[in-house]
Order: structure tokens, then C-alpha cells, then sequence
């Protein structure tokens, strides 16, 4: 019966198995969406911007232990979003971020 349990598939365990995997998807969102506001001009480019901000604002909040938040010296109203496993970050405006008083 011990052995069952050693094998059996918990909901935490799916959590803690997709985690990675759906926080790349989330910064992949966000670059995509960056890239994209990057070509458009106009509402497109205000929408793109917004779904960037959306996907990394949900980031911080579903992953916050692998979120570092860091103010941008150069555009104080803005922070750099980074993961560590995906080696770039992304800025976003601070006040989106004002929750989480710990960047850096």
C-alpha cells in the first residue's frame, strides 16, 4: 500500500510539475507581445503593450518566488521584470508592481 501511494499523481504534484512550464509560457506571451507592439502603431500597439503588462503582472502573481522585480535606473517608472531560467527581462510600468514593495 506504501508503494501505491509513492506512485499515486496529487493534484500538488501536477501543480509543482507544470509550474515551469507555465511560467516560460507566460514570459513567452509577454516577449511575443513586446515584439509585436514593436512593429504596430496606434490601438494595436497600445493593445499589445497591454497584454504584455497582463502576462507579466500574472507572473509575478502566480509565480512570485521566481519573479525578480528590478527598478530600471535609467526610467524610474518603469521595472525589468526577469526570470531566472529565461535569462532576459522585460519592462513594464511600476505602478503595475507597486504591490510588491521588495524590487530591487
Amino acid at each position: 500500500m506504501n508503494r501505491q501511494r509513492q506512485n499515486t499523481v496529487t493534484f500538488k504534484g501536477l501543480l509543482e510539475q507544470t509550474a515551469a512550464a507555465n511560467a516560460g509560457r507566460l514570459m513567452h506571451r509577454a516577449r511575443t507581445a513586446n515584439r509585436l507592439a514593436k512593429t504596430v502603431r496606434g490601438k494595436a500597439r497600445a493593445a499589445a503593450y497591454r497584454v504584455k503588462t497582463n502576462a507579466l503582472v500574472t507572473l509575478k502573481k502566480r509565480f512570485p518566488e521566481q519573479v525578480e522585480l528590478r527598478t530600471d535606473v535609467r526610467q524610474p517608472e518603469m521595472v525589468v521584470v526577469a526570470v531566472a531560467h529565461a535569462r532576459f527581462g522585460l519592462h513594464a510600468p511600476a505602478q503595475n508592481f507597486i504591490a510588491w514593495e521588495g524590487s530591487r
